[in-house]
């Protein structure tokens, strides 16, 4: 088997959870091992990043702290619709917290973000950002900058120049590994809408996962870092992960259709959360009627 992939993700806000469900099949799958390079879009950036540390507990990690307050950090009290609002301070320590910069800087894989470059008149160029071999500052920024969200977060500036969300001019960033010579490309989109861009590619072979099920639009999807929904994405990424590798390595196996199968396994991820929900509520009702019994001593 081919092992030597590169690995692109999409971006696409708190979507970004369904590609760490992916990577879990990867790794559960021993397919880690063929990726050779990474690129990474918005919140995908910080994702290849988090996948070229080579951890993906510390990655899941990262994911559970992150939450609605941690993207849009601000008083809510003082928004005014000036953009920049949101600080990017409780992003930025996940950031420190979670990416191991000594990894990224001495990595032997290349390493790309794409950045929208700022230009007069609300007018973007695309780059390609290499993170391999740079400080952790200058990761720290480049991290930064490609997922700076357009009227919610400030442009990020790095060299003197300003920079914004990678999303902006390039969200699917094949292009930096194709110019390297990648021929065997990894894609994890979080839009069905995301696959035209591999059209531009002919020569390419894709291995490409997205999700089977809808995770929503820029309110309900990408805008949605509650933890409800990224444990949902998350399962989501996996299952699909798990059903396309399979398929990919043994597809003489595959018995029931591929929408079948993703069917099931939407209906097995949405059985699991409504008992989670259950059981969440049973053990707080357990614990609110347990305070009762201490205070009137009923438990002596």
């Amino acid at each position: 088997m081919e092992q030597n992939w590169g690995l692109v993700f999409g971006g696409g806000g708190a979507k970004g959870a369904y590609q760490i469900g992916v990577w879990k099949a990867l790794k559960e799958l021993e397919m880690e091992a063929w990726i050779t390079g990474m690129a990474g879009a918005s919140i995908g950036s910080l994702n290849a990043a988090l996948f070229a540390c080579g951890d993906y507990e510390r990655a899941e990690a990262a994911w559970k702290q992150v939450n609605m307050l941690s993207v849009f950090d601000t008083d809510w009290a003082l928004i005014d619709g000036k953009e920049g609002t949101f600080s990017r301070e409780e992003m930025l320590h996940l950031i420190r917290g979670y990416v191991d910069f000594g990894k990224i800087t001495g990595s032997s894989r290349p390493i790309f973000c794409s950045v929208s470059k700022v230009l007069p008149e609300r007018e973007y160029a695309g780059m390609y950002m290499r993170l391999d071999g740079k400080t952790a500052y200058s990761i720290e920024q480049l991290l930064a900058a490609s997922s700076a969200l357009p009227y919610i977060h400030e442009a990020v500036e790095y060299e003197g120049t300003y920079y914004r969300d990678g999303g902006l001019t390039d969200n699917l960033p094949i292009r930096p590994l194709y110019e390297m010579g990648f021929r065997h490309v990894l894609v994890v989109g979080l839009s069905e809408n995301a696959r035209q861009f591999e059209k531009q590619f002919p020569d390419v072979e894709f291995l490409s996962v997205y999700p089977s099920h809808s995770l929503g639009n820029l309110i309900d999807g990408t805008l949605n870092f509650r933890q409800q929904f990224i444990t949902f994405a998350q399962r989501l990424g996996y299952k699909d992960g798990m059903r396309i590798f399979r398929h990919y390595l043994h597809p003489e196996e595959t018995m029931l259709s591929m929408q079948q199968l993703a069917e099931l396994d939407l209906q097995e991820i949405m059985a699991d959360m409504r008992r989670e929900e259950l059981q969440s509520g049973v053990d707080e009702h357990m614990n609110k009627l347990n305070d009762i019994i201490k205070t009137y001593g009923a438990d002596k």
